[in-house]
């Protein structure tokens, strides 16, 4: 799924994409697409990428970034 989502979204509405996509998902579904999203894109654009989906999961952020310690 998200190597799909990161080629088949247009990035001009990728910030679209991931609001309504991660509020959907599941603390395991989110940790997955997240880790695949930090090996298929560039270090630059996965930082901005990750801002979408702090936004988007607001106080859920603190559970992924404890699954997840790289993004802090």
């Amino acid at each position: 799924m998200a190597g799909t989502l990161s080629k088949s979204v247009p990035q001009d509405r990728y910030p679209e994409a991931v609001a309504w996509l991660f509020p959907l998902l599941g603390s395991d579904d989110r940790e997955n697409v997240v880790r695949n999203f930090q090996m298929m894109m560039p270090p630059p654009v996965f930082a901005g990428v990750a801002q979408f989906i702090r936004k988007a999961i607001g106080d859920d952020w603190a559970e992924l970034a404890r699954r997840i310690p790289s993004l802090g």
